[in-house]
């Protein structure tokens, strides 16, 4: 996977905080009371910087909204009107709208643009196949290969979501040193996968019994609102661990 630098406006949380501290700790000198209140507020600044770096990263509440969209317009407008071709122009307008709004405003392209793909990569399926059904193909493909990925990196041992945080944050593989870190990470890799898993067990039985409108809602409820669901219990875990004191 690719490693992404911290964004600068949401500095590196593992940077080394002013204040006292006491030697080859890199924590404040309990012995001082003032410090050690410095500490706690250093503490959760840094927390804050974490979360907000993660974020920014994957583009924050609007690239998560273009990311899903046009996705979203495909199920609205297929159930209210059964139309493949106006259902698939629909998504293809909104995913295209987004990304011209972007460049209007010269901001990045990333999460419009995976939107754009994905929804024409979609469209391609249904419409080369001429079964509406098919719009949702690449997505349980999709879900069933981030199940088994997500699993196998759990048991290896090496967490897909540490893999990721570790280059967003700018701690990189250190957490793979210490011991808390890595079971949480775990943990969330785990949750994460089940997500996957429980999606394409409920979408496949629909997908096979042609019963569109039922993997539209499906696609719906097991999409943003399972998956915010699911991320904010990973966070809860995840920051509970003991930050490292810096980036190394």
């Amino acid at each position: 996977m690719s490693a992404f630098p911290p964004p600068e406006a949401a500095p590196s949380p593992f940077a080394p905080q002013s204040g006292t501290v006491a030697p080859q700790t890199g924590v404040p000198d309990p012995r001082d009371g003032a410090s050690a209140e410095a500490g706690d507020v250093s503490h959760e600044e840094r927390l804050a910087a974490y979360q907000e770096s993660i974020l920014a990263n994957f583009g924050g509440k609007r690239g998560l909204t273009e990311a899903g969209l046009p996705s979203v317009v495909f199920i609205i407008v297929y159930t209210a009107t059964t139309n493949l071709n106006t259902s698939l122009w629909s998504a293809v307008a909104v995913a295209a709208v987004l990304t011209v709004v972007r460049l209007a405003q010269r901001d990045k392209l990333q999460h419009a643009l995976s939107g754009l793909f994905g929804v024409v990569l979609c469209a391609a399926f249904a419409k080369y196949t001429g079964q509406a059904k098919n719009f949702y193909l690449p997505g349980v493909l999709l879900n069933l290969g981030e199940a088994v990925l997500f699993s196998v990196s759990a048991v290896a041992r090496w967490p897909i979501v540490g893999v990721v945080i570790g280059p967003i944050t700018g701690e990189m593989m250190t957490w793979r040193e210490h011991p808390e870190r890595l079971r949480v990470f775990t943990i969330s890799t785990w949750l994460l996968a089940g997500m996957f898993a429980l999606r394409v067990a409920i979408e496949i039985p629909l997908y096979l019994g042609n019963q569109l409108t039922a993997l539209g809602a499906a696609k719906v409820v097991l999409g943003y609102p399972l998956y915010l669901a699911v991320v904010f219990v990973c966070w809860r875990i995840i920051k509970k661990a003991p930050l490292p004191a810096q980036a190394s």
